[in-house]
């Protein structure tokens, strides 16, 4: 896969739940630095961070990694995962991969799984979920929950995202499935989706990968055994910080 896949992570400065959250020091280096490292780890090949501006910029020539200065005031992660994928290199990869800046405990298993995913099946682009096993995720907004439609045991397509808890079920035996931010865009499905207006149900949940559901692309979901926080809060990287304090 290395001649196939670049991943891209987005980092912009601005949080307004936590203020300049890609900088965070966790156990001695900035949060940036070990999503930067988990990706390296997953060994798809070139890995480049998209910044907002010459601060984050600076962060990364620190530890040696590979960037791209983008505009920031790009609307979404993946106008900047576009607008860097065209600075960097345009024809090379057939797999664009955007791997969110504010998971520093990411399983690098993880990420190749959504590369394979996209590579192998027959889809737009390729995401990650995994089984929710603390009952509390199922109703909190901050946790995107998925309704897939299942061709095998751990692969379906997504049908629809939302901070709410779906699907709908009687039972409390049911299976609700927590998304991570991953996505792996074939080359020409990025193309098409920047090119897209802002949808509806995208503007209503704030959830970008929903214009694609609206646009009738096609998103396919690989079930993972994993569990990474994204860090939203000043709470979440407390948690996050003492997790890799352990490991």
């Amino acid at each position: 896969m290395k001649n196939k896949v670049l991943t891209i992570i987005p980092v912009r400065l601005a949080s307004t739940r936590l203020p300049n959250k890609p900088l965070a020091d966790i156990c001695g280096k900035s949060m940036i630095q070990r999503v930067y490292e988990q990706a390296l780890a997953a060994d798809l090949g070139d890995v480049l961070i998209a910044c907002d501006g010459e601060e984050i910029a600076n962060e990364v020539k620190k530890f040696g990694g590979k960037f791209v200065i983008t505009d920031p005031n790009l609307p979404s992660g993946t106008d900047r995962i576009y607008a860097a994928y065209t600075k960097y290199a345009q024809n090379n990869f057939d797999i664009i991969l955007n791997l969110q800046g504010d998971l520093p405990n990411i399983d690098p298993q993880v990420i190749r799984a959504a590369a394979e995913a996209a590579l192998e099946n027959d889809c737009d682009f390729a995401t990650v979920a995994s089984k929710i096993k603390n009952k509390s995720e199922i109703t909190n907004p901050n946790v995107v929950k998925i309704a897939i439609a299942f061709k095998e045991k751990n692969l379906g397509r997504a049908l629809y995202f939302s901070r709410c808890p779906i699907p709908y079920s009687k039972t409390n035996a049911a299976d609700f499935y927590h998304h991570i931010g991953i996505y792996a865009y074939k080359k020409a499905a990025l193309e098409k989706f920047v090119k897209l207006t802002p949808s509806a149900l995208e503007q209503r949940e704030s959830l970008e990968q929903l214009r694609a559901l609206e646009n009738d692309m096609k998103i396919f979901v690989k079930i993972v055994d994993a569990h990474p926080l994204s860090v939203d809060t000043k709470e979440d990287l407390e948690v996050v910080t003492k997790l890799i304090a352990k490991a």
